[in-house]
Order: C-alpha cells, then structure tokens, then sequence
C-alpha cells in the first residue's frame, strides 16, 4: 500500500470518528431534552382535558336547566289561561261598577 492509501483509509477513518463524536450527543434522550418536553407537554393535556371537562360539566347543566318544546307550549297554555282570566275578571268588574 502506498502513502496516499494510507491517507484516504486515514481521512476516512477520521470523518467517521469526527461525525460520531459530533452527532453521537444529538440522541435527546441520552440529554434529557425529549424527556423534559414530554414531561411539559403531558402537563399542557392535563390542563386542557381539566378545562375540557369543566365546559362538558356547564353544558351538561345547561341541558338540565334548558327548556324543551314541551315546557314552552306549557308556558304559552298558561299565558293564554291567564289572558283569560284577566279578560274575565276585567269584564266582572266592568259589569259591577256599571251596575248590569
């Protein structure tokens, strides 16, 4: 083998070596980096999913206190019952201070 050989076998081997040692730190597990990002980012869901619950809990209260078709048509009924009677009792006055 000739120098010039060994020189390309050397500055092979020493690319390699240098590439290693320079992306070899790049895992982020081995730095904790990825660790402490999925630590940061379980918290952020766990506040979300709390803050998700609590609109599912008022939307839930709000379908309890919600009023349905029926309730409405029972109000109306009772508007108009009470319209009535107004009207009756209006008359029943009117009747009594004209003295009919």
């Amino acid at each position: 083998m000739t120098m010039f050989e060994w020189a390309i076998i050397a500055f092979i081997v020493v690319s390699i070596l240098w590439h290693v040692w320079k992306t070899g730190a790049a895992n982020p597990e081995s730095t904790g980096t990825l660790g402490k990002k999925v630590a940061g980012l379980s918290t952020e869901v766990g506040k979300v999913s709390g803050r998700v619950k609590h609109l599912e809990e008022d939307m839930a209260e709000l379908k309890e206190e919600a009023a349905t078709g029926q309730d409405i048509k029972r109000l109306e009924q009772l508007g108009e019952r009470t319209w009535r009677s107004i009207e009756r009792i209006e008359r029943i006055i009117l009747e009594k201070g004209l003295g009919k």
